[in-house]
């Protein structure tokens, strides 16, 4: 729990501050190729085998950013943020009194962001999702206070924070319409908000649509191996395993040793009749995950 409340994150509102422009712009040809054509036959898995690999894991929501663990007087607004945020950055974590503080904020200065979106970061740390749910929709109703270097980008994290909450909560049409509305308010170009709204497309069977949102993230984070492998696994799921076949590539040049990627890459070249290509899947999961390798080489007879 205390590295939940490091003085770390905030993520996404130091990308809005530190994005470059014009990144958008990086062509995307070469992650979904054109002209292409996948092989005819339609090769199923034998049964009893394993199916592909899970979708990575999506960008976490931004965490409490907490101050050390000096406690003066807790009565004015300012003071109760304040011993709020120490008790929170304590060790161990106080959560139970910094959640108290903060709401006696919020009681002290309702229309204020601050403590409804603190206290969306607690709930949703300790999977209290819908606590955390009502938080931040209330904290984007609410003012924010320059002085306390609250700024428009604070509102679109919580936003961000949002669509999250709803996607660990399975309500992915919600996390879905939430991520499209940061996507709309950020002034640049982002890639973690796509790759979220990708997980949730996929996870609604919209492969085609997560295609589409993986393929923005990467036009943005041409680095970016989780985009690179679920974009694989969506093309996998649609049975478009050329592509497929490139999005695992891809997701090994940055990041050679992710067994998920080799697994998922050796199923396609056994789907589409490369035996050659399933045993260099099987000989990379020898060195990174036996078991994996194990899984496949049963697919070459071995």
């Amino acid at each position: 729990m205390a590295k939940m409340f490091k003085y770390a994150s905030r993520a996404l509102v130091v990308a809005l501050c530190l994005m470059v422009p014009g990144a958008a712009d990086i062509a995307s040809a070469k992650f979904n190729p054109a002209g292409q054509t996948n092989p005819p036959k339609k090769k199923k898995l034998p049964p009893g085998a394993k199916g592909f690999e899970q979708f990575a894991d999506r960008d976490a929501s931004d965490k409490l950013v907490t101050g050390g663990a000096t406690r003066g007087q807790c009565e004015t607004y300012e003071q109760l943020i304040e011993c709020a945020m120490g008790q929170a950055g304590s060790t161990p974590p106080n959560i139970k009194e910094a959640t108290g503080f903060f709401m006696q904020a919020a009681k002290l200065k309702p229309e204020m962001f601050r403590p409804q979106y603190n206290l969306g970061q607690i709930y949703e740390s300790q999977g209290n999702y819908k606590e955390a749910a009502a938080a931040y929709k209330l904290a984007l109703t609410l003012k924010i206070d320059e002085s306390m270097e609250e700024t428009p980008a604070s509102v679109t994290s919580a936003q961000f924070n949002l669509g999250n909450v709803y996607a660990q909560m399975n309500d992915h049409a919600q996390a879905i319409a939430t991520f499209k509305e940061v996507i709309r308010l950020l002034p640049e170009p982002y890639h973690t908000p796509h790759y979220n709204l990708g997980l949730s497309l996929a996870a609604l069977g919209k492969q085609q649509e997560a295609i589409t949102a993986f393929n923005e993230a990467i036009k943005i984070k041409p680095d970016y191996w989780e985009a690179h492998y679920n974009q694989g696994l969506a093309y996998s799921k649609s049975e478009r395993y050329v592509e497929a076949i490139i999005a695992f590539k891809k997701a090994l040049e940055n990041n050679a040793d992710y067994a998920p990627a080799q697994y998922n890459l050796g199923l396609v070249y056994y789907l589409t009749d490369d035996s050659k290509g399933v045993a260099e899947m099987v000989k990379a999961l020898e060195k990174t995950k036996p078991d994996m390798a194990k899984e496949l080489a049963k697919l070459n007879g071995k």
